[in-house]
């Protein structure tokens, strides 16, 4: 079998970079692919993926024994595949360490930790990779929008669907519609429900301590910081969180005696010479999972605490969700950890970047597929990349004008997609890259 670009990359740098080449070639020798497509997305999971969670697991391991705590809580959906991942690497890499996976969303833990009485300072309701509208507002606080339609009308909000929260005039009026003191005392119970809930089930799943270490993706810090006003809130312990990567706003939380960061982090060590432009969006793909978002929790009659699930994750899995979950899995068989102390965050940084700034077309048409969603409720889904049109391109190409990437999270894998033009503006825009501005998902 022939070698991929990634794993030479990965196998020039020796070391337990050169162990995950091999077995980014065992995995891809494991799992047998019957199209195209499938083969783009095992190759990359293979090459990519693999290197970027495992890396990561390997780290978290190891971080967490040293630290001296005694549990790992992963949090749906986004650390699934670093769960899978921990429970296939040798146990003795986190020595007597207890881990279990949990469930969380923004959707519960930030609508636990909101004022009712100040939604209108409530940025999650309002913000996702495609910002809220009428609907979506009402639907994160689980509100009948037939029954506040007149009170939308009042606050000046638009009910069209395309009407959005990026627009001043619609982010003005519901914000204005949520400060209603109909709303705050219709959402008065509902908060106070669902912060008893999330508080049980912080006790119930040992995310409530101190020798805890809860295990995500990133980004901002919001919901973790969500989940902290919580339990402080309650006089309880608050645990400390492993992120992939950590870039806190001005809207987010950080802390740092409480975050750890693998790749990077904005704000503490070990900063940002190891990021990937954009790169929450790559990880969140290769972070995909096998059951939909967690829209609430349920006390069963024998008092124990469960996660409600919204109904389906067809797309994902329709995308091709079974290949890349086989392809992980076989890499972490195959992998050999003689050299699991060494730091290969340079390396794997490397192929990252090589992937998602320089996607072969095949790459870009397979992955560039995957149904991307950032939005709390699951209704933002869109391919991750989209080609462009040549008059789209024009800008970039000597006819000026204002270039727009519009709702295209992976902008090269685009740009693969969009022919010859498409790689003339790619050229373009190949020394800017880095700067066009950091990723709109919260």
């Amino acid at each position: 079998m022939e070698v991929t670009r990634y794993e030479q990359v990965l196998a020039d740098h020796g070391g337990l970079a050169r162990d995950m080449a091999a077995a980014s070639a065992h995995a891809r020798s494991a799992v047998p692919v019957s199209t195209p497509h499938e083969k783009a997305i095992r190759d990359v999971a293979a090459g990519v993926a693999a290197p970027v969670l495992v890396g990561y697991v390997i780290w978290l391991l190891r971080t967490a024994h040293a630290r001296g705590l005694d549990r790992l809580c992963f949090l749906s959906r986004d650390a699934q595949v670093f769960y899978e991942i921990a429970t296939r690497l040798p146990p003795e890499l986190g020595g007597d360490l207890s881990m279990s996976y949990v469930y969380s969303s923004r959707r519960t833990w930030s609508l636990a930790a909101s004022d009712p009485y100040r939604l209108e300072k409530a940025d999650w309701l309002f913000n996702s990779f495609m910002r809220s509208n009428a609907a979506d507002v009402c639907a994160r606080l689980g509100l009948d929008i037939d029954r506040f339609t007149g009170a939308l009308n009042i606050a000046g909000a638009s009910l069209a669907p395309d009407v959005r929260a990026d627009s001043p005039e619609q982010n003005t009026a519901l914000r204005r519609f949520v400060a209603m003191p109909e709303v705050a005392e219709a959402m008065r119970p509902r908060i106070e429900r669902m912060r008893r809930l999330v508080c049980d089930y912080a006790v119930q799943e040992g995310i409530a301590s101190k020798s805890t270490g809860l295990v995500d993706a990133g980004w901002t810090g919001r919901m973790i910081g969500a989940l902290h006003s919580i339990l402080t809130g309650a006089d309880m312990a608050v645990p400390h969180t492993f992120f992939w990567g950590h870039e806190p706003r001005a809207t987010g939380w950080t802390e740092p005696e409480l975050i750890s960061a693998y790749m990077y982090n904005t704000v503490a060590d070990p900063g940002v010479k190891w990021r990937v432009p954009d790169v929450p969006y790559i990880v969140e793909t290769f972070c995909m999972s096998d059951h939909a978002i967690v829209s609430g929790y349920q006390r069963e009659t024998s008092g124990r605490i469960e996660a409600e699930l919204e109904s389906s994750n067809a797309p994902v899995s329709a995308w091709g969700l079974d290949v890349f979950r086989s392809t992980i899995y076989a890499f972490c068989s195959g992998l050999s950890l003689t050299h699991a102390e060494e730091d290969v965050r340079a390396t794997v940084s490397s192929v990252l970047h090589d992937f998602w700034i320089t996607p072969t077309v095949e790459e870009a048409a397979a992955w560039g597929a995957y149904p991307y969603d950032s939005d709390p409720l699951g209704r933002a889904t869109l391919p991750l990349a989209r080609g462009f049109t040549e008059e789209e391109l024009a800008p970039l190409l000597g006819d000026g004008g204002h270039f727009e990437q519009g709702d295209r999270a992976w902008l090269q894998g685009s740009l693969a997609l969009s022919g010859t033009a498409g790689q003339r503006a790619a050229a373009v825009l190949s020394s800017q890259y880095a700067q066009l501005g950091s990723p709109a998902t919260d």
